[in-house]
Order: structure tokens, then C-alpha cells, then sequence
């Protein structure tokens, strides 16, 4: 007994000379840390537009200068002239107009504000849209 005592100790102070002897890989953070998080959604729309109607969406984004919204979409019947784009905090909208059926626009946001997307349109017949606006 006393030989299996003396190894239990021997191994034991190994293991703790083991842990002493290499430091832990710990290391100081800077006191100015700055936290990333984007502010950022996609979302799938996909309507029917009355005759002469603007549309906008129930959900508005603060954007920043220099952001950027893409909007991807389809719609029927494609000589339809339809305009897509922002509504800023001003309610001005800030649109792109389309008369193909199929629209794709990247918009940079030129002023700090908060924008909602929106689809206007412009003909005289119904018109049926879908597709993706990503903020």
C-alpha cells in the first residue's frame, strides 16, 4: 500500500507542476471596444397593386448615410409603368420607375433618416408584384 501511495502523490504533484508551469492564454481586452451589429433584413413581398395606388410597407429602417436598400421584383402585366423606391422620414418618395416587369436597383441612402419601402402604381389596371427588398 505504502507503493501505490507514494505513485498517487508523485502523479499527482506532476500534474500540479503541470499546471504551473504554462501560464494560462489569457490576455487584456482594450477598454474601447466598439460592438459590431448590423442592422439589416430581408423581406419577401408579394401583392396586388389597385389602379393609380402607392403601396408601402408596415415596417420602416432607420438608415444611416452612405446604407445601401436593394430591391429585386416582377410584375404583371410588364407594360405596366410602375415606380419602387423610399419614403423618408419627410415623406418624400424617392423612387426608380419601371415599365418592363422586372425591376432591380441597389439605392443609396444619400441622408441619415428612417425609410420605408414602397411601390407605386401608375397605370390605369391592377397590376400584381412580387419579389424581395433587402435594407
Amino acid at each position: 500500500m505504502g507503493m501505490k501511495k507514494g505513485v498517487c502523490l508523485l502523479l499527482a504533484c506532476i500534474v500540479s507542476m503541470g499546471c504551473l508551469a504554462f501560464p494560462a492564454g489569457a490576455f487584456d481586452i482594450e477598454e474601447n471596444v466598439t460592438e459590431i451589429t448590423e442592422r439589416r433584413a430581408t423581406g419577401h413581398f408579394d401583392f396586388e397593386i389597385p389602379a393609380n395606388t402607392l403601396m408601402r410597407a408596415s415596417t420602416d429602417f432607420p438608415m444611416e448615410y452612405g446604407e445601401t436598400v436593394t430591391i429585386r421584383a416582377t410584375y404583371s402585366p410588364a407594360a405596366a409603368s410602375v415606380d419602387f423606391g423610399l419614403i423618408d422620414s419627410d415623406s418624400k418618395f424617392h423612387y426608380e420607375r419601371c415599365s418592363d416587369g422586372a425591376f432591380e436597383k441597389t439605392i443609396r441612402i444619400d441622408e441619415r433618416g428612417t425609410y420605408t419601402f414602397a411601390i407605386r402604381n401608375n397605370s390605369s389596371y391592377a397590376i400584381h408584384v412580387s419579389g424581395f427588398v433587402n435594407y
